[in-house]
Parts: C-alpha cells; sequence; structure tokens
C-alpha cells in the first residue's frame, strides 16, 4: 500500500545549496505492503515488502532506507538494521575506500545498481521489546546522498501510527459488597476485689465502684445510642494460681457469675444476652507481667509458667525455685491477675440514605460498610468523583474489608493511581475476586509476566473481565 511522506527539507547553505542545483535528484518513490510488527516471546517482530520504485538508485548516489521503532511521545527510539542501495559508480567508490564491508556487516541487505531484483525486498528483523514501545510508531527513515555534497534528500514514511498494539486491560466490575452488619463492641477490664474465698460482690466497697464504673460506661456507651443493637454479652472471671486449682476456678467461675449479676439487676436486659465462660488462673498475664520484671531467675520462672505441666505443680516449682521472688510476686503481681474481663458485642443498625449521607462526611466509622455503597448509588451515580471518593472512604473506614478495599482498588486503577492501587489490593487475602485487578496493576507497572499469571488464574476462577484482558493481549502478540 502507498503510505503519505513527510519530507523534511533541509536547510542546506552554501556550496550544499549549489550542489542541490546543479544536480537533478530523481524521483525516488517507496512504497510498502504487508507490513506486520507483533510481539512474540519478548521480541518485537518487524516485517514487509519494501518497494523501492522504478528508479532505484542513481549511479552516483547511496540510498539508505532504515526501519526506526518510535516511541508515542517521541522520547525513544530504536533503529533497526538498514537496507541500503549504492548506485554502480558508489559501490566502486565505497570498494576502492574499504568502506563496503563494514557496511554490509550493519545492514540488513546492501544492494547495487538500478537492476530490477532490486526493486522488492522482504524485510524482517527482530528487537528486544520495551515497555515504551506499546502504542510507538513504524516508520521508515529514508537517505540520499549524493557524490561530493553529503546529504541530498531525507524523508520520514509512516507505516504504522500505533504499531505495537497497547492493550488496554481494564479492571473488574465492582465487586458486590454484602448487607452485613459490622461487628463492634467494647471491652472492660474489672479488678474487683473479693473477700477471701467469697465469690459475693460488694458494689461499694473495697474500691469496687470504680471498676464497676468501667462496666457501667460500656454498657451505657451502647445502651444510649438508639441506633446500636446489643448482641451479646461475655463475661469471664479469672484467679491468681496460688492455691488449687479446683478451688481457683470455682472462685473465678463464681465470681463472674456475680458480675453478671450485678449487670441484670442494674440494666433492662434478657438474661439470654450474658454468657459467663468458665473462670480459670489467669497464668497468661503473669507470664507478661514477669517478663517486665527485673528480678533474679526470671528466665527460669518464665519457663516455669509457659511449660505444659499441670498448674498445680507449677505454681510449687515457683515457690521452690525463688521463695522470695515468689513472695514478691504474691504481694505485687498475684493481685492483679484476679479479674472480670467484660465485653459487650453490638451492631450498628442501618441507617436512612439521608442519615448515612451525613454520617459518611461526619462520623463513617458508624456506617457499616456496604451503606457507603447506598449512599454512592442514590446521590452520586452521575458524579464518578464522588462516587469513587466514597467508595474510598468505606475501604478506609474498613481496611479488612476484601470488597470494599478491591473496589478501592478499581477506582484508584481507573484514575491512574498505582501506589494506592496497590495499598488497598495488599489488604486483600488474595481473593479470587481480585486477582483480575492484581493482573491489571502488575502490567501497567510494567511486570507483564506476572500479570499474565495472575490473568490465567483469574481466568481458571471463572473471571469474564480477565477473559477479555487475554484477549486484548493477544492483539498484540506475548
Amino acid at each position: 500500500m502507498n503510505i503519505r511522506i513527510f519530507l523534511l527539507a533541509f536547510a542546506l547553505a552554501g556550496a550544499i545549496k549549489g550542489a542541490l542545483q546543479a544536480e537533478e535528484l530523481p524521483d525516488y518513490v517507496s512504497s510498502v505492503r504487508n507490513e506486520s510488527i507483533r510481539l512474540d516471546s519478548g521480541m518485537v517482530s518487524v516485517s514487509f515488502t519494501l518497494d523501492l520504485g522504478n528508479h532505484i538508485v542513481d549511479k552516483q548516489h547511496k540510498r539508505i532506507v532504515t526501519p526506526v521503532i518510535i516511541s508515542h511521545d517521541g522520547n525513544h527510539e530504536v533503529a533497526l538494521p538498514p537496507i541500503i542501495a549504492n548506485g554502480r559508480m558508489r559501490a566502486i567508490k565505497d570498494r576502492t575506500k574499504g568502506l563496503d564491508r563494514a557496511e554490509a556487516e550493519d545492514a540488513y541487505r546492501v544492494l547495487t545498481g538500478n537492476r530490477e531484483e532490486n526493486r522488492l525486498v522482504d524485510y524482517h528483523a527482530t528487537v528486544a521489546y520495551q515497555p515504551w514501545m506499546d502504542n510507538a510508531r513504524l516508520s521508515l527513515l529514508e537517505e540520499v546522498t549524493g557524490c561530493n555534497c553529503g546529504g541530498l534528500l531525507a524523508s520520514e514514511q509512516v507505516l504504522e501510527e500505533k504499531a505495537l498494539y497497547a492493550p488496554s486491560l481494564q479492571p473488574s466490575a465492582e465487586t458486590h459488597v454484602p448487607r452485613t452488619f459490622t461487628p463492634r463492641s467494647e471491652e472492660r477490664d474489672a479488678f474487683l476485689f473479693y473477700p477471701v474465698n467469697q465469690t459475693r460482690l460488694y458494689p461499694e466497697r473495697y474500691g469496687n465502684a470504680g471498676e464497676l464504673a468501667k462496666i457501667d460506661s460500656a454498657l451505657q456507651f451502647v445502651q444510649d445510642n438508639p441506633a446500636y443493637q446489643i448482641q451479646h454479652i461475655y463475661i469471664n472471671g479469672y484467679a491468681s494460681p496460688e492455691g488449687r486449682l479446683n478451688h481457683n476456678r470455682h472462685l473465678a467461675e463464681g465470681r463472674a457469675e456475680a458480675l453478671k449479676q450485678y449487670v441484670l439487676s442494674n440494666y433492662q436486659l434478657p438474661d439470654t444476652l450474658l454468657e459467663v465462660t468458665r473462670g480459670d488462673e489467669n497464668w497468661e498475664d503473669l507470664a507478661k507481667a514477669v517478663e517486665q520484671m527485673e528480678i533474679p531467675n526470671r528466665d527460669a520462672l518464665l519457663a516455669i509458667i509457659r511449660s505444659d505441666e499441670e498448674p498445680d505443680r507449677r505454681e510449687a516449682r515457683l515457690k521452690q525455685e525463688a521463695p522470695d521472688t515468689y513472695l514478691l510476686l504474691l504481694r505485687s503481681v498475684y493481685p492483679t491477675l484476679r479479674k472480670n474481663t467484660f465485653r459487650i458485642s453490638y451492631i450498628s443498625r442501618e441507617r436512612t440514605p439521608e442519615e448515612a449521607r451525613r454520617l459518611a462526611e461526619e462520623q463513617p466509622q458508624e456506617l457499616n460498610a456496604y451503606e457507603f455503597y447506598t449512599v454512592a448509588n442514590t446521590y452520586c451515580r452521575d458524579d464518578k468523583q464522588a462516587y469513587g471518593d466514597l467508595v474510598l472512604r468505606a475501604a478506609d473506614t474498613y481496611p479488612q474489608n476484601a470488597e470494599a478495599n478491591n473496589n478501592a482498588a478499581r477506582t484508584c486503577l481507573l484514575r491512574g493511581d498505582l501506589e494506592r492501587a496497590g495499598h488497598y489490593l495488599d489488604r486483600t487475602n488474595n481473593e479470587p475476586f481480585t486477582w483480575n485487578n492484581r493482573a491489571v496493576l502488575l502490567w501497567r507497572k510494567g511486570q507483564q509476566q506476572e500479570a499474565l499469571l495472575w490473568l490465567r488464574k483469574a481466568i481458571d476462577a471463572g473471571d469474564t473481565q480477565a477473559k477479555e484482558n487475554l484477549r486484548e493481549i493477544e492483539k498484540r502478540g506475548m
């Protein structure tokens, strides 16, 4: 096919102008057909048939045709081996000067004379692929030099404006965020004092009022908010390890039950909401306390505390290993091990779209993850920026929500923000619905082989967008 030719006029001064006037240029016209540029196994393959025209080369001229791949922005280019046609007299002159051998080594083909068999040249060359080659143009740069005066003519013949197809990989459609209520909780540790070997709770004695205030604050925080709904209350009791295990467990469980009765008597809650778990000796907190202390035999004591021995045996060994240190623990650490843990689990009820819209701006943590999408779909369908901002806010509010973070990564990919897209994808656990977006991110970062691996994984998992993206890549070759 015939392609437009862009002539670049040389502003030649003095003697060059005179030479041009003295030497009448022949009509050099070339055309190309069957052009192809493909990517295969990391190599760009360029092929075409070049027709040098009726007049191939004047006897005094050298005609050089060089295929060049030029980046879309013009900042990068790579020249392929040229086709050189020497006029008969020019060939003799180069041979006399010993220039013909070096020329032949660098050229794709060297032709001599204006012979018909030189007119058509089947060209094929390869070059290593580089990311900037996507959407690059393939051009033929043609230069004609004369006998004495150097350059006579230069032109660029554009064969393909976007020679190497740049695949446009698209992120997956928005992942559905389920209508689930985010579990929330308030937790308190209460160090309540009970008389020795008793399980009766005295709220107004022994400093217990201050400890019970912690429990009250958690309950009131949830009960005073009409949007909150209590799901469950968990109470556990812990005893210090001195004494017999069975007795300590009985005390711990009884004291936890006493706290349950305190809650039921002061708050109108159904008994079924409260669960008391079996009490136990608090070896875990004992280990944490000893680990922070500067005491003799600390490592040996920690080894005993963390061993798998029966608890009563561990207690006896602590006394034997360091009697003085044991007394110190008994006075300063053991009282802190006798505690109740209190956890109230609740959810935040669904808000109206109007209220959710306000909370999305003022208190996003009050919304469930899916409610951000209620706001986005109700108020921002025609505002891509605002819609995307809400998607990002949902992920920022719920960093453990894989669907929300996958959608945030999608938004960032559409905006071209690869760094943030990676940040959100890192929060997921590589669930299958994230694989296509991960592939798109890697592709745009230039990690194409790794991107292909994730694309194929996504296709195997049934991702239709991944199939489309692979077809898009196949248009260019791989």
